[in-house]
Order: C-alpha cells, then sequence, then structure tokens
C-alpha cells in the first residue's frame, strides 16, 4: 500500500509531541552519571542457558496442568537481572524472550506443538520480557526498536519474513509502553507504512492510551484498504471518545469534544451504511453505541436503513442495530420498520434521555424472539455455530429449578441429553435455508460437518440434513474426557470470521453458542482469563456474537458471563 500524506490531526500531534520535549521546564544541572557497564558476564550467561532450556522445553511453565508460579518468578528474576544492567545490549538480549516462539523438537503434528506451547505458557514469557524493556532507559533503545519496524523483510513470505514480523510486533508493543516522543511518533508512523497486521497492532496499541488527540488518525484510517485495519481504527474511536461523550454520566459535553464527536460520528456513519464487509458494518454499530450520545442515533437509523434494504447476506446486522437503538432510546419498536424510528427521532430528539446500560439489560432479559428460544436466549440469526461441551463431566444428572429449558423445573436428566434435546428442538424449529454447524468438544475437537482443512462447513439446512442430526449424529454424542475449551473455541472462531480475507466473505457464522459445565482443563490453553483475552482479540476483528450457556459449579463457569459480555452476547446458567 502506498504511504498516505500525514493527516492534519497527525502534524498537529506531532507539533504537540515536539512542544512537550521543547518547552519544557528547565530542570536543574546535575552531574552526568557513569554510563553503565555492560552485563556482567555471568548474568548474560544464566540468561542464555535459561532461554536455551526453555526454547527446548526443559523448563517449563506449567506442572500437573497449573501454571507453575515458581517457574514463572524463576523467568522473572533473570529477566530483571540482565535489565538491571540498563545497556542496549542487555534490551536487545533480554529482547529475544520477547519474541521468543517456542516449538516442538522433533513435532510430527500440530498436537504436539500444542501440547509443547500449552506446557511452556509462551505468552506469558514474551509479556514478562516486554516490561522489563519497557521498563530500560538505555541509550539508544526507542531507535534500535524503531528500526526493527523498518525491516525490508515484514512483507516476505517467507522463514526470515515470518521472524522479523514477529520482531516488529513485540517491538511495538514495547514501545506502546515506554513514555517519550519518539514511541509515539514511531506507533504513528507504523498505522499508515506497515502491512496490515502490523498497522493493527499499531492502532491497538495506541489505542490503550485513549488519547483523544489521536481520534483524527483512527479516522483517517476507516479509509484503510484493509479491513481488519478498518476494524481496529473503529474500535480505537470506541475508546478514545466513549468516557467523553457518554449522556447518561456526563450532563455537559465540552465544545471541542462535541467536534471532534460529530467528525467521529459522520465517518463511522459513513463505514455503517456503505462497508461492503458485515464484520467493519459491526464494529461501526459498536463503536457508535459506545459513545453514548445522542449524535449516534440518526447515524445508526441511516444504517438501519441501508441495512435493511441490502438484498443479500444481512447477517442478522438489521437486528443489531434496531436491538442497539432500542437499547440507547428505551423505546420499542417493531423490527424492520425504519420510518418509525426516523418519525420517533424527529419527534423525540429534543427532548430524548438516553437510557442506561443497566436498563438495556432488563430490557434484553424480556425480549420476543425471532425464530426461537435456546436455553432462554434469542436466537434471532440464521448463521449459528454451536460448539458444546461433551467432556467426561456432562454426564453428570442434573435437577431443573429454573424454566431455562423447554423441559421445565423439576425435570431430572443428565447435562448431555438435556443438550440434545434442546438442540433437536433448535434443529427443528430454525427455517429451511438457515446455515448451521455443530463442534463438539472433550480433549478432542470434532466437527459435525468439516471441511476438508477441519473447520466448521456452513451447512445449509434441509430436510436431509435434519435428518442426519436428528436421525444419528446428535443421539451418537457421548460425554468422556477433559475440557479442550480453547481448541473447540480457536477452531470454531478461527473459521467463523474468515470472511476478512475471503472474497466469498458471505459464507460464514455470524453468531456463536458456547455450551459448557466446567473450567478448561486440556489444551494449549487453561488459564479462564488467557482464553478471554485470546478471545477477544481475536474477535474484536471478526465481530461474532457470542453467546454462553453453562451448567454446574459457578466457581468454573462465571468467567464465561464475562466471556459472553465481552462479545455482544448474553449468558444464561442453568440451574
Amino acid at each position: 500500500m502506498s504511504r498516505r500524506p500525514a493527516s492534519p490531526v497527525v502534524a498537529l500531534l506531532v507539533a504537540w509531541l515536539v512542544a512537550l520535549s521543547v518547552g519544557a521546564a528547565p530542570v536543574a544541572q546535575v552531574k552526568p552519571k557513569e554510563p553503565p557497564p555492560d552485563p556482567s558476564l555471568a548474568d548474560f550467561q544464566e540468561f542464555q542457558r535459561w532461554l536455551l532450556a526453555y526454547e527446548s522445553g526443559t523448563v517449563r511453565m506449567m506442572k500437573d496442568l497449573v501454571v507453575d508460579e515458581a517457574a514463572l518468578a524463576e523467568a522473572d528474576a533473570k529477566f530483571a537481572a540482565l535489565a538491571r544492567w540498563n545497556t542496549l545490549g542487555a534490551a536487545q538480549k533480554l529482547f529475544e524472550a520477547a519474541a521468543v516462539d517456542p516449538r516442538a523438537p522433533g513435532a510430527r503434528s500440530s498436537t504436539d506443538n500444542i501440547d509443547f506451547r500449552a506446557e511452556l505458557q509462551p505468552w506469558r514469557v514474551r509479556a514478562l520480557a516486554r516490561k522489563h524493556i519497557a521498563g530500560m532507559t538505555a541509550e539508544g533503545l526507542d531507535g534500535w526498536l524503531i528500526a526493527l519496524l523498518r525491516s525490508n523483510n515484514l512483507r516476505d513470505a517467507n522463514e526470515h519474513g515470518d521472524q522479523d514480523r514477529r520482531r516488529a510486533d513485540a517491538a511495538l508493543q514495547v514501545l506502546g509502553a515506554r513514555p517519550g516522543t519518539a514511541s509515539q511518533l514511531a506507533l504513528l508512523e507504523a498505522t499508515s507504512r506497515m502491512p496490515p497486521k502490523l498497522r493493527l497492532r499499531a492502532l491497538d496499541v495506541l489505542s490503550d492510551t485513549g488519547r483523544l488527540e489521536l481520534v483524527g488518525t483512527y479516522v483517517d484510517s476507516l479509509r484503510d484498504k484493509d479491513p481488519d485495519v478498518r476494524i481496529a481504527a473503529l474500535n480505537a474511536i470506541g475508546n478514545a471518545l466513549g468516557t467523553h461523550t457518554d449522556e447518561t454520566s456526563h450532563e455537559t459535553i465540552p465544545a471541542e469534544i462535541a467536534t471532534l464527536r460529530d467528525r467521529a460520528v459522520e465517518a463511522m456513519k459513513g463505514v455503517l451504511c456503505r462497508d461492503a464487509v458485515w464484520q467493519v458494518r459491526a464494529a461501526a454499530c459498536h463503536a457508535l453505541a459506545s459513545l453514548r450520545c445522542k449524535a449516534s442515533i440518526p447515524a445508526l437509523i441511516d444504517g438501519y436503513e441501508a441495512e435493511l434494504g441490502r438484498t443479500k447476506d444481512p447477517w442478522a446486522m438489521d437486528l443489531r442495530i434496531h436491538r442497539v437503538l432500542e437499547n440507547m432510546t428505551g423505546q420499542t419498536i417493531g423490527a424492520g420498520d425504519f420510518k418509525s424510528w426516523r418519525e420517533f427521532w424527529r419527534k423525540e430528539s429534543a427532548s430524548l434521555r438516553l437510557a442506561k446500560p443497566a436498563d438495556a439489560k432488563r430490557r434484553n432479559a424480556s425480549e420476543d424472539a425471532r425464530y426461537e428460544r435456546f436455553f432462554s436466549l434469542q436466537l434471532e440469526s440464521d448463521r449459528v455455530l454451536f460448539v458444546v461441551d461433551f467432556s467426561g463431566s456432562m454426564e453428570e444428572p442434573i435437577t431443573l429449578h429454573t424454566g431455562t429449558t423447554s423441559a421445565g423445573a423439576g425435570t431430572t436428566t443428565t447435562k448431555a441429553k438435556l443438550v440434545v434435546d434442546e438442540l433437536k428442538k433448535i434443529v427443528t424449529a430454525m427455517p429451511d435455508g438457515s446455515y448451521f454447524n455443530i463442534v463438539v468438544f472433550s480433549d478432542e475437537v470434532r466437527v459435525w460437518r468439516p471441511s476438508r482443512a477441519g473447520y466448521p462447513e456452513l451447512v445449509k439446512l434441509d430436510d436431509e440434513a435434519r435428518d442426519e442430526l436428528l436421525g444419528s449424529f446428535l443421539d451418537s454424542l457421548a460425554p468422556r474426557g477433559p475440557t479442550n475449551l480453547h481448541g473447540a473455541l480457536d477452531k470454531a472462531i478461527g473459521f467463523a470470521g474468515r470472511g476478512l480475507t475471503d472474497k466469498h466473505y458471505a459464507l460464514g457464522f455470524d453468531t456463536i453458542y458456547v455450551l459448557t459445565d466446567g473450567a478448561p482443563s486440556w489444551g494449549e490453553v487453561t488459564d479462564k482469563d488467557e482464553i478471554r483475552r485470546r478471545v477477544r482479540e481475536t474477535n474484536r476483528l471478526k465481530r461474532l456474537v457470542i453467546n454462553c450457556i453453562t451448567f454446574g459449579d459457578k466457581n468454573d463457569t462465571d468467567f464465561l458471563r464475562l466471556l459472553a459480555e465481552e462479545n455482544s452476547g448474553r449468558h444464561v446458567h442453568v440451574e
């Protein structure tokens, strides 16, 4: 992609950053410090021995399927020992851990690598290393990190390109955690000149700062050719502006904020109405809603009209926008009727007070379903993927105390039979032409109708598909083994959002239902917070709605309530 000229906002930001460095108050003269010594040979060698042992698998971060806190603390201590020398050479050596990507020696299958990485927890090691580098003040460190962003291999499709992209990604994250003009300018430059995945990382890192003066940069990025980057820019706009424009918590909005808000809303309206990729439109809808201001409502109404006018692949986007409008305004208007929304806005805009988020939660709990209910949740989409736990604990009996299923309170059954019965009802209720598939997981992950690559295919529901599901597949499921929740979500989300890079993007799912009764106990990742982080990071681009239905001990499953809320979904706990 050709490099775009810097926007006026970027130019202003550059001037502001320079002013900070030039116009800062003078400081008292102090005697220059002696340059720090190079790392001692002992610290250097100790770190090198540790890193080689780690990459080979001799040192591991898991013990008996639980994070080994002592091993992590040991790694942290070795990183700290190297970082305390505060030289460029020490930082460069420590950076090897910040970009480490261990592979199982002699691995014969992807499963071998998954099990190996599960034991090594490389994401924890990389984060520790980045933390120590970000705190160093060695002369030349920023320049060296910035040079990693300018490698000639970043666009190459080979091993060197992969390695340099991984190092550039780590450099962007370290720069984002460092103060100073040079690091911020490098991140700004990266949003326009790097390959798409690295532009995306730069936007994400800048977004974490929540700085209002960067909103103009994010708005400029809405013109990027890559849909991932457009989504990242929309997310960043919502992050930066939302706390300042929320009219449910602020009585007045300063004029300069209102001007910035209006520019952003106008740009996001264009995306919502015209972007060809549904995930980008979903991100625009989410960003407009996150501003929680009346200025978003006419933009959402325009997007709603545009969505209803689409003759191809509405992706339940019309219902997403309709629900956002109802939740923001507290109004109830029939679905598919944008004219009534326009009339409401014409009459009520001047006096309207936006509904608070708690009011929206109560409303959502009592809405009617578009097609059918599934464990008390609306089944609104006709492109649905079910991710179902059939680990050994699903064989346990359950007596229902609430009416969350069609079985009714007082029914005693097994968790597995309850899930199968509800799936049968939903398969029967969904209309012909709906798209559907099921991912079943225990220690392994199994797909009802897989593609050649093993991912879930979109299966159009008809009598033949129903006969297979109702007559054989669902009744053949037998609970066994531990719970590989991460593996199932990784396969489901990885496939469902492929539309961002596939020209046939219409052929994908937009809604996932996860059903499970226990904490993850198997697979590459078993840490609940890390699973949530990975799902958030992956789904922030794909914009799938993820609903979660849980059974059993809430101590094991309550993290799935947060996972649903973080991904625009809802959670039901069956008791």
